[in-house]
């Protein structure tokens, strides 16, 4: 029987060894494995399970989560076809968003009474409707969720196919007659609330400004 007193050593015939002391590569990696494998296996998935962790851990409160970067889009009501939505949206004359008081301005070109009246359909009421593009980011907005609710394919597909707005961005409907009023007794209110992972929840507050 063979003494072996080398720490690494392959018994006879060759199907065992023993590592009994460690194993240096010259070049540093394993044979058969290139710096490229380990930039875009071994570094992604630790990119990965960082990531996800601290997304966990802003969900939980144990860290500051990320701040939404509102914007601003118009809308192509004419893709849709409805004359007097159309018409209102029409009269809007700039939007602005300012992200640090979490507040969207809506300035019209004409009276709020001078809009059109129409009913938006699903219990929403017969109102002076107009639309506005908002984005903050999120590609898809499924993975945003609107006063408590997660946007959804339908959503997306109004935003996109109906309103003409790029992907990542969805439609507030606004009951003009209602915001400048300030009465939230209905389902258009001044306000709504948004969350998705990752992000802190934050409420934007409506504002209609009509022409002097």
């Amino acid at each position: 029987m063979s003494e072996y007193n080398a720490r690494n050593y392959t018994e006879q015939g060759g199907e065992v060894t023993h590592i009994g002391g460690k194993i240096v590569y010259d070049n540093g990696l394993m044979p058969n494995m290139s710096t490229a494998d380990v930039a875009s296996d071994t570094v992604a998935k630790v990119r990965t399970s960082l990531n996800s962790l601290i997304t966990k851990l802003k969900n939980a409160g144990l860290m500051v989560g990320d701040a939404f970067t509102m914007q601003y889009a118009a809308v192509n009501d004419s893709v849709a076809g409805h004359a007097d939505r159309s018409y209102n949206t029409g009269k809007i004359s700039s939007v602005s968003v300012d992200n640090d008081e979490h507040t969207i301005t809506i300035t019209l070109s004409v009276k709020v009474s001078a809009l059109k009246d129409f009913e938006a359909g699903n219990g929403w009421g017969k109102h002076k409707w107009l639309g506005v593009g908002l984005g903050v980011g999120i590609d898809p907005i499924t993975g945003l969720y609107y006063n408590g609710s997660v946007l959804t394919a339908e959503d997306v597909e109004e935003a996109t196919s109906q309103c003409g707005l790029s992907a990542g961005y969805f439609v507030r409907w606004v009951a003009a007659d209602l915001v400048l009023a300030g009465d939230n007794s209905q389902k258009s209110v001044d306000n709504f609330t948004l969350w998705a992972d990752g992000y802190a929840e934050t409420s934007y507050k409506l504002v209609i400004v009509e022409p002097e």
